[in-house]
Parts: structure tokens; sequence; C-alpha cells
């Protein structure tokens, strides 16, 4: 018996062939799972990187889960030589966490060979974050900006934006104040709701109207910038 066969019969699989359809599969869903976040994706994080590894996740996993087989062993000692790797990358989006466990879910299901598991799971999960993204259920539709200014200091105009403020916005929260130029201008930043969602461009052109005011713009996460 050579070493290959030693090494399939610990991997407890009947051939070869298993091996690779598990991973086979486990990369056709991986693709299905980045395909699905590459178009539900909203706002300025999106990265290339996170989406490969979304598809290498789904193999790498798969592969986890076919070494360690029905060994508890096995399962321990691995768990203890990836405990040495610090992941240090945040995570800057809440849903790029539930892709990431959804990657995993996915290659856990083909490594242990329920295949069929692994396809209707990704068909009908995927098919449910896309009906999300159509209806952007849960979202405030045009509505929340983050506005930023630059605002010359004097003791008569730290209210300037107030009256604009007022007749335009629901709701407005400070969140950013930095002192530049030594004092003689602040750049600020405000977390606002508009009453109206139509009403952005006048706002913005009421405000820039402002002698004491300069640069503002407005950004919103899945629309981009308008200024």
């Amino acid at each position: 018996m050579n070493i290959f066969d030693n090494l399939s019969l610990n991997l407890q699989f009947a051939s070869w062939r298993d091996i690779v359809i598990n991973i086979l599969i486990a990369f056709v869903l991986g693709l299905v799972i980045s395909w699905v976040y590459r178009r539900t994706h909203r706002g300025f994080s999106y990265s290339a990187s996170f989406v490969h590894t979304l598809m290498l996740l789904c193999m790498i996993t798969s592969l986890v889960m076919m070494v360690i087989g029905n060994s508890i062993a096995r399962a321990f000692s691995l768990v203890g030589a990836l405990s040495i790797i610090r992941f240090r990358t945040p995570v800057k989006d809440t849903r790029d966490t539930a892709f990431v466990f959804f990657a995993l879910a996915i290659g856990m299901a083909t490594g242990t060979g329920a295949h069929l598991i692994a396809i209707v799971g990704a068909a009908i999960i995927s098919l449910i974050i896309l009906i999300i993204h159509r209806f952007r259920l849960g979202e405030i539709k045009g509505s929340d900006f983050l506005l930023r200014f630059r605002l010359r200091t004097s003791p008569d105009n730290d209210n300037a934006y107030q009256d604009i403020f007022n007749r335009y916005l629901r709701k407005n929260t400070l969140i950013n104040m930095t002192t530049l130029e030594q004092g003689a201008s602040m750049e600020l930043a405000f977390s606002i709701t508009f009453k109206k969602s139509y009403q952005q461009g006048e706002f913005l052109r009421e405000l820039n109207d402002i002698g004491e005011i300069e640069n503002a713009m407005l950004i919103a996460a899945d629309e981009g910038e308008i200024s």
C-alpha cells in the first residue's frame, strides 16, 4: 500500500473523486456567495480581496472538514494549530461578518458531503439576500446623510447654519469637530435626516450661500457624494 492509499484511508473517503467533488462544489457555491455579495453591496468599503476571501473560505473550510472527518482528536489538534494565527483585519460592516459565516457554513456542508444541504441552503439564503437588497428592507430611503463643511469662526457666526437646519432637517447630530488654521476655522461633520428626501440640492445651495461656510458636501453610504 503506497502513501496515497494511506492518505485516502486516513481521510475516511472512498476515493479521491469524493475529495475533488467536495472542493469543486465548495468553489462553485463560493462563487455564488461572492456574486451575491458584490451584487448587493452598498457603501464605500468594498474590497476585492474580501470577495476572493469568501471563495477561498468555502474551499478551505470544506478541506478542513474532510481532514477532521469523524475524529475528535483531529478537531482539537486543528483548533490548537489554528490558534497561533492572529487575524487583525477589522470587519468594517456587520453584514460582512454574516457573509463570512455564510461561506463557513457552506464549506462545512460540502466538506462533510452534505451537498444537498449546501446547494439548497446557498440558493435560499442568496435569494433572501437579493430580496432584502431589492426592496431595501429596514432602510430609511433617501433621508440619512453625513454632512461635512468648513466654518470660519467668529463670535457672530457660531449658529450661522442653524436656521437652514431647522427648515430642512428632521434631525441633526454633531459627530465630529476639528479646529483648523490655528482656530481660524473649524471642520464640522453632522449626521442628518431630511424632512423630505428630495431637498438635498436646495439645502446644499443655501448652505453654500452663507459666506462663512465652505466646501459643504453630503455623503450617503449607498448613493455616493453630493457637493
